[in-house]
């Protein structure tokens, strides 16, 4: 039986389920590869840190990069680390060194996947990141070996457990947006700063790498337009559900002759929908290709284990490649992405508005979208006081700067108070 060393860079979360699931399922792996996987060196930051944790004792911890990298016995670097440009440097010196690397960096691979995938090939070693997107749930390598055949139409799916947690919880629980992220962080699903799963972030990084696989298209994080679910409420959840919806961070990319669409943002979509049955921290990827119709894909978008499941998996196509002399030869095509402008992207919307409790406030509003020939699907009059008034309505599809600028008219009218949130609705 063959022997592959590997190392990995960090031992947190994933670094650690790697290790786990390399003791508990070793010999699987080891009866489909004939290859025994061997960890050899772990780079830390932190020694004192990690001599405590349960480890195998065959396994060296190093706080020098340069061990893992002079290092000839070692074959693949696993990169678990998290910080993107320390990662990107490290990657570049071990395919110079001829060692091939498996990523869970989403950060990394949605600034600098294109140019270290080129790279990958030019020294005939693999760049394998199937962890870098939902965690656990296989969908990078069917963008460019199940479904690549198909010329990919839509991707769209809930990419960050954080925030469907949060938005299930205030579904389901009737929590306010502040409890459920508390509560989130204190299960450890969201992190002490939430900002970069709240805000959307962390989803748009997801959907450019897939974008980026499924259209042959160079685009990278700053090409995604991102909203986050901060402004939501319990006003606006009960609503949704009074109209046959839910709200979901959605992760959209669209693509066809005019272009392609590229968004992070909260949206109403119907109950019977696959994507609105996806609770707690679970994920799901839908994908439409033009042969193959209409795919999903769920299950756990983080956690130890499931990421690892991902990771390793990366290491056994690695091992499979580097058995059958392959390593690098994996070919990728991209264009140049011809992006779409967002304000001609068009959505029917959901508004929600405190107005003045007043004759002519509805005339007002209508007016003003009836000049710029948007149509209004439906208006509903909530809860009212002596004074103040809130307004609910659906308007029909209508491109984004068209409903942006209508919306500034409506808030500078006398009669009305705010704009409280306008939310796009997915007919899907």
């Amino acid at each position: 039986m063959k022997n592959v060393s590997i190392a990995l860079l960090g031992c947190g979360t994933v670094g650690k389920g790697v290790i786990d699931l390399l003791a508990m399922n070793g010999s699987l792996i080891e009866e489909q590869l004939d290859t025994k996987i061997t960890i050899k060196k772990i780079l830390i930051r932190d020694l004192p840190k990690y001599e405590h944790m349960d480890l195998p004792s065959n396994i060296a911890l190093t706080t020098e990069f340069a061990d893992i990298i002079d290092d000839d016995d070692i074959d693949v670097v696993v990169e678990v680390m998290g910080s993107p440009s320390f990662s990107k440097d490290c990657i570049e010196q071990c395919f110079k060194r001829g060692k091939s690397v498996v990523s869970a960096n989403k950060d990394l691979m949605a600034d600098y996947g294109i140019p270290l995938l080129k790279m990958s090939q030019e020294h005939h070693v693999d760049l394998q990141f199937e962890a870098s997107v939902a965690g656990g749930i296989p969908i990078v390598r069917p963008m460019y070996s199940s479904l690549n055949a198909n010329r990919i139409e839509e991707i769209i799916g809930i990419m960050n457990g954080t925030t469907n947690y949060i938005l299930s919880s205030m579904t389901d629980l009737g929590m306010s947006y502040e409890a459920a992220l508390k509560e989130a962080q204190e299960k450890g699903y969201a992190e002490a700063n939430p900002t970069n799963d709240v805000s959307g972030y962390d989803a748009a990084r997801k959907i450019a790498i897939l974008a980026t696989l499924g259209f042959h298209s160079a685009v990278t994080f700053n090409d995604v337009s991102v909203e986050g679910i901060e402004s939501i409420t319990q006003e606006d959840i009960k609503h949704a559900g009074e109209m046959g919806y839910v709200i979901k961070l959605l992760a959209i990319a669209r693509q066809d002759k005019d272009g392609i669409a590229l968004n992070v943002h909260p949206s109403f979509i119907r109950k019977g929908h696959p994507l609105a049955n996806v609770g707690g921290a679970y994920n799901a990827v839908c994908v439409r290709g033009n042969c193959v119709g209409d795919i999903m894909l769920y299950g756990q978008g983080a956690g130890s284990l499931p990421t690892a499941s991902a990771v390793v998996s990366d290491v056994m196509n690695v091992i499979l490649h580097r058995n059958l002399r392959m390593t690098g030869m994996r070919d990728y095509v991209w264009h140049d992405a011809k992006l779409k402008d967002q304000g001609s992207i068009s959505a029917s919307y959901y508004l929600r508005m405190v107005v003045a409790n007043a004759p002519g406030v509805l005339a007002a509003i209508s007016n003003v979208f009836g000049e710029d020939h948007i149509s209004i699907r439906s208006l509903i009059q909530k809860d009212e006081t002596t004074e103040i008034a809130e307004i609910v309505l659906l308007i029909d599809r209508s491109p984004d700067g068209l409903v942006r600028e209508s919306l500034k008219k409506i808030e500078a009218l006398p009669c009305v108070h705010k704009v409280a949130n306008a939310i796009r609705v997915i007919e899907v």
